[in-house]
């Protein structure tokens, strides 16, 4: 008898047989952890942590630096900040990665002294990163660029707890250098040495800083007061061609050698009054002595009187003048000695004064926080590579190499990210 087999069910039967037959063969085994070693699963574990705690600080950096308005925020040139240093201490964590792979490689293939020699290329790489960051570091202090107070000469902007810190610090450098000059002053050559500094420093006391005070404090518009207030900023520290000041500049002090004319034209008028006055005083005093009749010496001694008393008050009126000369003519003198310093006079005459710079505190803070928890952790590697220097790395602790060059490449990754933040934007 023939029987008709249904395709699908043919089909199914075959599978059927199939399923039964593989499974047959199947052995299943379980597995009691997660199939890493444990030293791999604990430095995967802190480097988790260490993933979010820098998560965190890049965020906040972020959030600040792109979030503050166009043009109050520091660019790297007003901070200080060299590109390309960046540049070469990402070269050289980037090479220090590739010198540890090659390290652990080595150490696999059980070749001790080649692992040990890439391990100590690789100290030798971190120790350049460190020291590269120290002399930036360096270069900021030297600048007064600190996270905060109270050593910082940052400012965010030019106002009067500006302007009395400008005043303080300039006195208390001249009263140093004053201090300096008269400890040495049997010393010509070092007396000397200060003599153009302190110059340059009375006048800068005397044409920028008190004459801001005087204009600040007599100028009833508040637009005068803040370009008083920024040209003082600009001159001690630039940030860049700034036109709205130097047109301030370049106005205020042809107004004021308008002034300085006319006082010099009164000064001139008083001057011969004044000598008239003293010839005529003279002349009378001199008609008194020999004079003998009593009425016409009474008569002499009231004209006498009247011509002294003019006389002072026409001396009065030539202090006055004076004294209204001298901060024009220390005005003028400072615009015209320093107009033409265009790096600024902290950078031109090496002094520490004050900065007004935008968001200047804010960014440093960030700065060396990210910068100096990145740096702990690169020390942290150092102090690793110097504990594996003391082992033989042979293909046992090849294992230990690689948990060292986990934490080291995020420590450069890190890096990855800080560079083109910090350095580049």
């Amino acid at each position: 008898m023939n029987s008709k087999v249904n395709p699908s069910e043919a089909t199914s039967t075959a599978k059927g047989a199939g399923d039964e037959g593989s499974h047959g063969h199947i052995k299943l085994k379980y597995q009691p952890a997660v199939p890493v070693p444990k030293g791999k699963l604990a430095v995967w574990l802190f480097l988790s942590t260490e993933i979010m705690f820098f998560t965190a600080l890049i965020g906040t950096y972020i959030v600040l630096r792109f979030g503050a308005p166009e043009g109050s925020w520091p660019t790297p040139k007003d901070v200080r900040v060299l590109e390309w240093l960046g540049a070469v201490n990402t070269f050289v964590l980037i090479c220090s990665s590739v010198t540890i792979v090659f390290g652990m490689e080595a150490a696999k293939q059980n070749l001790p002294s080649k692992a040990k020699t890439w391990l100590l290329a690789t100290f030798v790489l971190g120790c350049v990163f460190l020291g590269i960051k120290a002399y930036e570091y360096n270069s900021k202090f030297e600048h007064g660029i600190h996270p905060g107070t109270p050593r910082s000469l940052l400012y965010d902007r030019a106002d009067l707890n500006y302007l009395s810190a400008v005043k303080a610090n300039l006195d208390a450098e001249i009263l140093s250098i004053e201090k300096s000059k008269t400890a040495l002053v049997s010393n010509s050559a070092a007396e000397h040495s200060h003599s153009g500094g302190l110059d340059n420093l009375v006048l800068i006391r005397a044409g920028l800083v008190q004459w801001t005070q005087k204009t600040v404090g007599e100028a009833e518009s508040p637009i005068m007061r803040e370009l008083a207030l920024e040209s003082l900023a600009h001159q001690i520290n630039p940030r860049g061609p700034n036109p709205r000041v130097d047109a301030y500049l370049a106005s205020e002090t042809a107004d004021v050698k308008n002034q300085i004319a006319e006082l010099m034209g009164q000064q001139e008028i008083v001057d011969e009054e004044v000598r008239e006055l003293q010839a005529t005083v003279n002349a009378l005093s001199g008609e008194l002595e020999g004079e003998q009749d009593e009425e016409k010496k009474a008569d002499i001694e009231s004209r006498l009187a009247t011509a002294t008393e003019k006389s002072k008050t026409a001396a009065t009126r030539a202090t006055e003048v004076v004294d209204l000369l001298a901060p024009l003519e220390n005005r003028v003198a400072a615009y015209d000695q320093f107009n033409e310093i265009h790096d600024g006079l902290n950078e031109h005459f090496h002094l520490r004064l004050p900065m007004v710079i935008p968001s200047g505190n804010t960014w440093a803070n960030t700065y060396f926080l990210m910068t100096g928890f990145h740096a702990l952790h690169v020390l942290g590697g150092l102090v690793a590579f110097v504990v594996l220097l003391m082992f033989r790395l042979d293909r046992s602790r090849a294992g230990l190499m690689e948990n060292v060059g986990l934490y080291w490449h995020f420590v450069d990754i890190v890096w990855i990210f800080l560079f083109p933040l910090l350095y580049l934007f």
